[in-house]
Order: C-alpha cells, then sequence, then structure tokens
C-alpha cells in the first residue's frame, strides 16, 4: 500500500517552501497527504463528501453529495484553497502534489484527511459508504453543538488571566435554528 504522509522535517526540516499555501499562511502539521497520483477532481470531491457543517456553516450547508464532475468544475474556475465549500469546513490548499492535513483534521476529526484519501486510493469512490455514515455523525454531533451555542449570547470572559471572547449563536437562532433542524433532518435520508 502506497504510504499517503510524508513527515516534512525529513523533506523539508526548515519548512522553507515545499507546499503552497493561502498568502500569510504556514503549514500547521508535520505531514502532508500525497496526492499526485489522484485525480484533484476527485480529491476535492472525496474532503466535501467527508466534510462536516459547523457554526454559521449550517446557513450554507448542503447535504448533496458532490460529483467528480462538479469538483472538476470547481478546480477549472481556478480555485484550489479551500476554506469552507457549500457550509462544509474544508482548510485544504490543494495547488500542489501534496496538501497540510491539519485544518481539516482539527475540524472534520483525527485522520479524516488521511482516512477520506486512503478510501479514495482503494477503492476510487469519493463518497463510499463508509465516508457516508461518518459524514451523517458529524453533522448530528456539529448540530447539537450548534443548537447549545443558540442558546448562549456572546460573551468576553477571563480564562487563565487571558481576555476570551466566547462566541454564542443566541443573536442568530432565528435564522440558523430552521437550517440546522434541516441538516439533522437530511441525516435519516
Amino acid at each position: 500500500m502506497l504510504l499517503s504522509c510524508v513527515n516534512l522535517s525529513k523533506v523539508d526540516p526548515l519548512h522553507t517552501g515545499s507546499m503552497s499555501y493561502p498568502k500569510g499562511a504556514t503549514h500547521m502539521s508535520d505531514t502532508v497527504v500525497h496526492i499526485g497520483d489522484l485525480n484533484k477532481a476527485d480529491v476535492l470531491a472525496a474532503l466535501y463528501n467527508a466534510a462536516q457543517p459547523q457554526g454559521m456553516g449550517f446557513m450554507q450547508y448542503d447535504p448533496t453529495p458532490m460529483t467528480h464532475n462538479e469538483a472538476q468544475a470547481i478546480l477549472n474556475s481556478g480555485q484550489t484553497y479551500f476554506d469552507y465549500l457549500k457550509g462544509r469546513v474544508m482548510k485544504v490548499n490543494l495547488e500542489g502534489e501534496e496538501f497540510d492535513p491539519w485544518g481539516f483534521n482539527r475540524d472534520n476529526g483525527t485522520m479524516a484527511a488521511e482516512t477520506v484519501i486512503a478510501r479514495l486510493r482503494n477503492d476510487g469512490d469519493a463518497n463510499p459508504a463508509e465516508t457516508q455514515e461518518d459524514h451523517k455523525a458529524r453533522v448530528k454531533a456539529t448540530a447539537s453543538q450548534a443548537f447549545d451555542s443558540m442558546g448562549r449570547s456572546s460573551h468576553m470572559s477571563n480564562v487563565g488571566g487571558i481576555p476570551t471572547m466566547e462566541l454564542g449563536l443566541a443573536d442568530v437562532a432565528e435564522e440558523l435554528g430552521p437550517k440546522v433542524a434541516a441538516a439533522l433532518d437530511s441525516t435519516d435520508a
């Protein structure tokens, strides 16, 4: 089996530019996911299909899986960095032959990017049953968190002597609540 991760400290110990990132950003992890042997549209579709909505992302969330053709059209537009895509948190730059999974994994689960790419590499399917089930479980979890946050207002607090803004969603609950409910309903389909 082809390894999909490389330790950057061996490839680029000073992290001087083995990858491209959005202006001003740097990579956050010591590993990258190699995608040079895969079709980028399939990679984008697979990552999208696994990614979860969170917070205000529910306002744009589309539960419909992304197809190869849809992903190819997005890539043909020149876009290679994805923060959120149709409400799903992505945090990936697919410009090169590899990408830093840190942001995707932070928001979608430990080793989520590596798992998605391994599944794609193993069977060529950008939306296998395992990914669909993982996605539904994460939608349920993030919907629960969103509902909890809708019961809280944003406020300042002091955490360990550091002024901290704690964000709540009470001020947008009327608009956000139905979107989160619709996302939850989509997991039953």
